[in-house]
């Protein structure tokens, strides 16, 4: 079990499980050359901070449809085995 004490640590654990989430998303996407690019505030983070935005929660990832449903497809005929898609959401 994980005890976070205050807003900074919570703000810390978030950021670096998404970390973890989009090197897997950048790893599936070079492996099988995926287009995808960074948007909104994880964008802004990565110029800016070299990181997350200190405040930021979330990521923001852009695909064109096509980009997508190749994706999807990738993912489901490998699955990984530490995150899957449910209902188009990235867990």
């Amino acid at each position: 079990m994980i005890v976070i004490n205050n807003t900074d640590e919570i703000i810390s654990f978030v950021q670096d499980r998404l970390y973890e989430q989009l090197k897997e998303i950048d790893r599936v996407c070079v492996e099988n050359n995926i287009k995808y690019s960074l948007s909104g505030g994880t964008f802004l983070g990565a110029i800016r901070h070299n990181g997350f935005i200190p405040w930021d929660d979330d990521s923001d990832i852009l695909m064109e449809r096509s980009q997508f449903e190749k994706f999807r497809n990738t993912i489901s005929s490998k699955p990984s085995t530490k995150y899957m898609l449910i209902r188009d959401n990235w867990v």
